[in-house]
């Protein structure tokens, strides 16, 4: 709501900076042509009021409270003028609505209290100067036509219904636009509060999605190590035996982990041991014979045991050439053997 007032000041102010410039220039020679020298009192007064409106509507460092201030002071003594000189036949009256309506948008119901008092001291003032008729500074012509009590108690009447059938739905108008400002700001703030806990709740679902990864790859490669145990069974010599299933991913698996074990530990000889194999296909025969071939490109023997009867005929069967490849019956045939 603040930043409404402080729009619609600004506005206010520099769109009276631009048309009141023009109307200084043509109403003061307006005036000079048709009063000569005595138009320069109004020209006075009229250039004093567009220089205090153009310094508050250039120093935005000032508070909005005080360029308020100097805009309803110039304002008001602008409508007091034209009350006093020009009486019933000038603008007084309609500025003074607009000043009233001002107060009160920026200084609630005192402020507009306080403007209508003024306004109403001033017509007061006026009807006194008019019907009595002893004022120089009031033309002549303008002093004549204006001087019956009659005339000012019912524009003053007058004034007073119009201001009111004017200031009561602006009121209105104000507090419920008031309330519509305080209610955007507390949807702003539960907004702003929400997107906050949304934000909080993603960082914690983002650090715990990173932590359920990173213990997912552990777990892949514990499941890995179990599915692939090697044990030292003697002097540089391992047994990985196999259970289960040998497919592609598997025997590349197996690969990777005999070679690393291998290399780490400075292995001669490797006895893979196919005894829980269930079943002997070629896939799982070339996997076999990419890892003993791997094994013995970095200088480490690799021995096949426990191969069953069924598994040997499913060899001969396939035609799967196993030449090149060392087996045994065990591995205590491959330590008896070592002996």
């Amino acid at each position: 709501m603040q930043e409404w007032r402080v729009q619609i000041l600004n506005n206010l102010l520099w769109a009276i900076v631009v048309l009141g410039g023009i109307a200084l220039i043509t109403g003061s020679l307006s005036d000079y042509n048709t009063m000569g020298e005595r138009a320069f009192p109004y020209i006075g007064v009229y250039t004093l009021s567009y220089l205090a409106i153009g310094a508050a509507a250039i120093l935005h460092r000032l508070n909005v409270t005080i360029r308020a201030l100097i805009l309803l002071i110039v304002l008001g003594g602008t409508a007091t003028f034209l009350t006093i000189t020009f009486g019933l036949t000038g603008s007084g009256r309609l500025l003074w609505i607009g000043v009233i309506t001002l107060a009160l948008i920026y200084f609630d119901i005192p402020g507009g209290l306080i403007g209508f008092v003024s306004s109403l001291l001033v017509m007061i003032g006026a009807a006194v100067i008019y019907v009595t008729g002893n004022v120089p500074f009031v033309a002549p012509e303008v002093l004549m036509v204006q001087d019956t009590i009659e005339d000012w108690a019912g524009s003053i009447s007058l004034y007073v219904a119009i201001l009111t059938l004017t200031l009561v739905p602006t009121y209105y108008l104000i507090r419920q636009l008031e309330v519509l400002a305080n209610q955007a700001t507390a949807e702003a703030a539960r907004a702003r509060l929400h997107a906050r806990q949304a934000e909080e709740h993603t960082q914690v679902l983002e650090q715990q999605t990173a932590q359920l990864q990173q213990t997912e790859q552990m777990l892949r490669n514990l499941v890995q190590s179990l599915e692939t145990p090697t044990v030292e069974i003697g002097d540089h010599v391992l047994l990985a035996p196999i259970v289960g299933q040998l497919d592609q991913q598997r025997a590349d698996t197996l690969l990777k982990r005999l070679l690393a074990v291998v290399s780490d530990r400075r292995v001669r000889q490797v006895v893979i041991d196919v005894a829980g194999v269930p079943t002997f296909d070629t896939m799982a025969a070339q996997g076999l014979l990419q890892t003993v071939q791997a094994l013995r490109l970095i200088g480490c023997e690799a021995v096949i045991t426990g191969i069953s009867p069924a598994m040997a005929q499913t060899i001969t069967t396939l035609g799967i050439d196993m030449k090149t490849i060392t087996t045994a019956r065990s591995p205590q045939d491959v330590l008896l053997r070592q002996l």
